[in-house]
């Protein structure tokens, strides 16, 4: 008869001719069978099938039933071992073994002389049982499966929900919310934290002369050089049009002019390819910091934001800072090629 049964069947028995005849039963009923002569030789079967059905008989050399039933729940409690139904065969038949038996983790127990067809009818409630369980990792591995997708989605989900679709940098409402968490630390330990507020020259004329899909790569090239340029724990983000936002913790007035500075340099000295053509883009800068005394994060931004006003009404191309020590400003730098 073909093998008919998923689960392999490993026998234990030291007498020849029982182990002999059962065997042959069980090949002829569709059971893949792993015949042993002792305790020790099924252990390594079953540990080489990794999970099954055993059918042992009590009485052996080496190893008795109860001692491989007892090494086989230890090694799945280890989860060195799969799922193992264990019937165990005994001419024991006071109620004491029984208890016995089953204590030590056998899950069915039947007495010498044994019927066939009630041996047959337990091998096929374990097979179910097997089935069962088998079914029941299946469920559970597509259960972690769907919850890995759903946490890559999630994650997704929550990259789209904070950045930028077009820049790829974080969107205003992220950087709002990073900023809001770098500005609690920063006052609890009375840190300083810099504002660097930059805008693209003459945007609207690279729109009007090329189009707004140029445009649009214009802004990702400069959201590019700008994200080469600033720290892996800054937060850079577009604020708004052709507007970005530098958020820089642990960081001094004249450190965040100096950045502000190899930005804007930076994107003065690299001409910017689009359409088989180089754009010559400039970049003006505001720079800010938190003061010790009454400020607040949009003050913050305020005040590097009238920085930026201070840059273009000044000629542009240019980085101006906020004085450290109260109202008013400065150029960081000379000014610029025009």
């Amino acid at each position: 008869m073909a093998d008919n049964s998923p689960h392999p069947v490993v026998l234990a028995e030291d007498e020849d001719a029982p182990r002999a005849v059962l065997t042959g039963q069980l090949k002829r009923a569709g059971y893949k069978v792993i015949a042993c002569a002792d305790g020790r030789e099924a252990l390594d079967a079953i540990r080489r099938v990794g999970s099954g059905i055993l059918i042992a008989d009590w009485s052996m050399p080496e190893m008795d039933g109860l001692e491989l039933c007892r090494a086989i729940r230890q090694m799945q409690q280890m989860d060195v071992l799969g799922i193992v139904y264990f019937i165990l065969l005994t001419a024991r038949s006071d109620t004491s073994d029984v208890v016995r038996g089953l204590e030590a983790g056998a899950d069915d127990y039947l007495t010498k002389p044994y019927h066939w067809e009630e041996l047959l009818a337990r091998l096929r409630a374990g097979g179910r049982i097997l089935g069962l369980q088998d079914q029941l990792i299946r469920r559970q591995i597509e259960v972690h499966k769907v919850n890995a997708q759903m946490a890559v989605l999630n994650a997704k989900l929550e990259k789209a929900a904070n950045t930028d679709a077009l820049t790829g940098l974080a969107n205003r409402r992220q950087v709002f919310e990073r900023l809001n968490e770098l500005w609690s630390l920063a006052e609890r330990h009375d840190h300083s934290i810099a504002c660097i507020m930059l805008d693209v020259d003459h945007f609207k004329r690279v729109n009007d002369t090329h189009g707004h899909a140029t445009g649009d790569e214009v802004l990702k090239i400069v959201a590019r050089i700008i994200a080469k340029q600033v720290r892996r724990y800054d937060v850079c983000g577009r604020f708004g049009g052709e507007e970005f936002i530098i958020i820089c913790p642990e960081t001094t007035l004249e450190e965040a002019g100096k950045l502000a500075e190899r930005v804007r340099a930076a994107i003065e000295a690299q001409p910017l390819p689009v359409d088989d053509a180089f754009i010559a883009v400039r970049l003006s800068a505001g720079v800010a910091t938190r003061r010790p005394e009454g400020a607040t994060p949009d003050g913050m931004i305020a005040e590097a934001d009238a920085m930026l006003y201070h840059a273009k009404q000044n000629g542009r191309n240019q980085v101006w800072v906020a004085d450290a020590e109260g109202p008013g400003c400065r150029l960081a730098v000379g000014l610029a090629s025009p």
